[in-house]
């Protein structure tokens, strides 16, 4: 008998997905399982599977990890949209070889690397929402209470001072606005 080369058992795995790009990402072949897995989706570049924008970046920067460091792989993490509209967690090696990209993918079934994975995620989004509160939402808020807190309290000899002040709480809360504004936008991004 003759042995069994590498590229028939990732052709034939029942277990491993196996996808084969040119170096843009454009699908030009791959094994029945990814096929039946994203038949839903019906891509034509490895990145329409990725259903999480953060991920696709995440997915991105793998491929040029492993141009870079070809012919080393590299692995990432990324979501793909179920035909029941949940998200699943699959691993990826990407492979720069020649002109071409190989990805070699398995879902992630274990429960607990996917919790802990979303745990360590929500903990440094937590924080990253933490300083922002502390950082950027307060210290407008303190100024525009500082100010007004002028205004009520002392008699103002001129216009011009009493001007100036609202200036002041002008630009305070326009700074309070584009903060409140950068996190809605990285909230709407990460849910």
């Amino acid at each position: 008998t003759q042995p069994m080369s590498s590229l028939f058992i990732l052709e034939h795995s029942i277990d491993l997905f196996y996808v084969v790009t040119d170096i843009d990402g454009k699908i030009f072949t791959n094994n029945e399982l990814f096929k039946n897995y994203v038949s839903h989706i019906k891509p034509t570049k490895i990145t329409d599977i990725i259903s999480i924008e953060g991920d696709k970046i995440d997915f991105i920067e793998a491929i040029e990890r492993a141009r870079k460091h070809s012919p080393e792989p590299s692995r990432v993490y990324a979501r793909t949209r179920q035909k029941n509209a949940s998200d699943r967690y699959n691993v990826w090696n990407c492979f720069a070889i020649d002109d071409t990209l190989h990805f070699v993918g398995i879902q992630i079934v274990d429960v607990t690397s996917i919790s802990s994975h979303e745990h360590e995620r929500q903990k440094t989004l937590l924080e990253e929402f933490r300083f922002m509160l502390s950082h950027e939402l307060r210290q407008p808020l303190t100024n525009i209470a500082g100010l007004v807190n002028m205004l009520m309290q002392h008699q103002l000899a001129s216009d011009v001072d009493r001007k100036e002040l609202l200036a002041m709480i002008s630009t305070s809360v326009n700074k309070l606005d584009d903060a409140i504004k950068i996190l809605v936008k990285k909230a709407a991004r990460e849910l």
